[in-house]
């Protein structure tokens, strides 16, 4: 089979959105329930989920997808203010 090039930045696309997806239900998953106090442990987690993401998320020369990103994070972050 023979992806063309919008196929392929169409299924890079689609993996950012699911990964993004994946990490608002992680960090409600694993913070939700702790929403009064957060340990340095759960401090730690949050970063490390934050930094595996954004290294493994690649949107070199697509703004919108960059712009997910940063929406995505700047919105975990307002939610969990006490991790960061």
């Amino acid at each position: 089979m023979i992806l063309h090039s919008t196929d392929y930045e169409n299924t890079l696309n689609d993996g950012l959105i699911l990964k993004l997806n994946w990490i608002e239900e992680e960090f409600s998953f694993q913070f939700k329930s702790k929403k009064t106090k957060y340990s340095q442990k759960d401090r730690d987690l949050a970063n490390r989920i934050i930094n595996n993401i954004t290294e493994s998320v690649n949107c070199s020369g697509d703004v919108r997808m960059k712009q997910l990103l940063v929406d995505t994070l700047k919105s975990i972050k307002n939610i969990y203010p006490e991790l960061f």
